[in-house]
């Protein structure tokens, strides 16, 4: 319970971040997605579930207060989740590539599916000019992003796991991180 405590504590910090910072972090108007970052990181490090949790709230977040689209938020961070826990148990923690991948390729799948829904289903049919100006750079900010918060969230997730008893297998011992 505390653990799950302290998950929804990241979450509001990374919201708050995102929503208050947004404008000062933004370069050209493009800020990094800070919530779909929680849910690959967290799936990857303690498996589906674990993923899928920091999905809905962090999708539940981002919907009640930002977007227009009730719920769809939730829903695709919740595969989000879910497709970073199947790689749970396949590699180690220090690994980042993984991650890095799943980030770039869920933000670019999440930025694409708003595009579709809130321009497509307007009239407005210029994607290649969508997916050049504001989903890839925000591709890349969020994954640059995601390499600066990876090892603080690892470690993060590491005393979590220690504090409460919670032990992932194959786990390198925190001697050798």
């Amino acid at each position: 319970m505390k653990r799950k405590i302290v998950e929804f504590l990241l979450i509001l910090l990374f919201y708050l971040i995102q929503i208050t910072f947004g404008n000062a972090i933004s370069i050209g108007n493009i800020a990094p997605n800070l919530l779909i970052i929680l849910p690959v990181l967290f799936g990857f490090f303690n498996g589906k579930n674990e993923g899928m949790y920091l999905g809905f709230v962090s999708g539940m977040f981002y919907d009640l207060f930002s977007s227009s689209l009730f719920g769809f938020s939730a829903l695709i961070f919740v595969y989000v989740g879910y497709l970073s826990g199947m790689f749970y148990k396949e590699y180690e923690k220090v690994e980042i590539l993984i991650p890095l991948a799943i980030v770039i390729i869920s933000d670019f799948a999440y930025e694409f599916m708003m595009c579709i829904g809130m321009f497509l289903l307007h009239g407005r049919l210029n994607m290649g000019y969508f997916i050049s100006r504001f989903i890839m750079p925000e591709v890349v900010y969020t994954a640059i992003v995601t390499l600066v918060i990876y090892y603080p969230s690892m470690y993060l997730d590491l005393w979590l796991n220690k504090e409460w008893g919670k032990k992932r297998k194959g786990m390198l011992d925190e001697g050798s991180i």
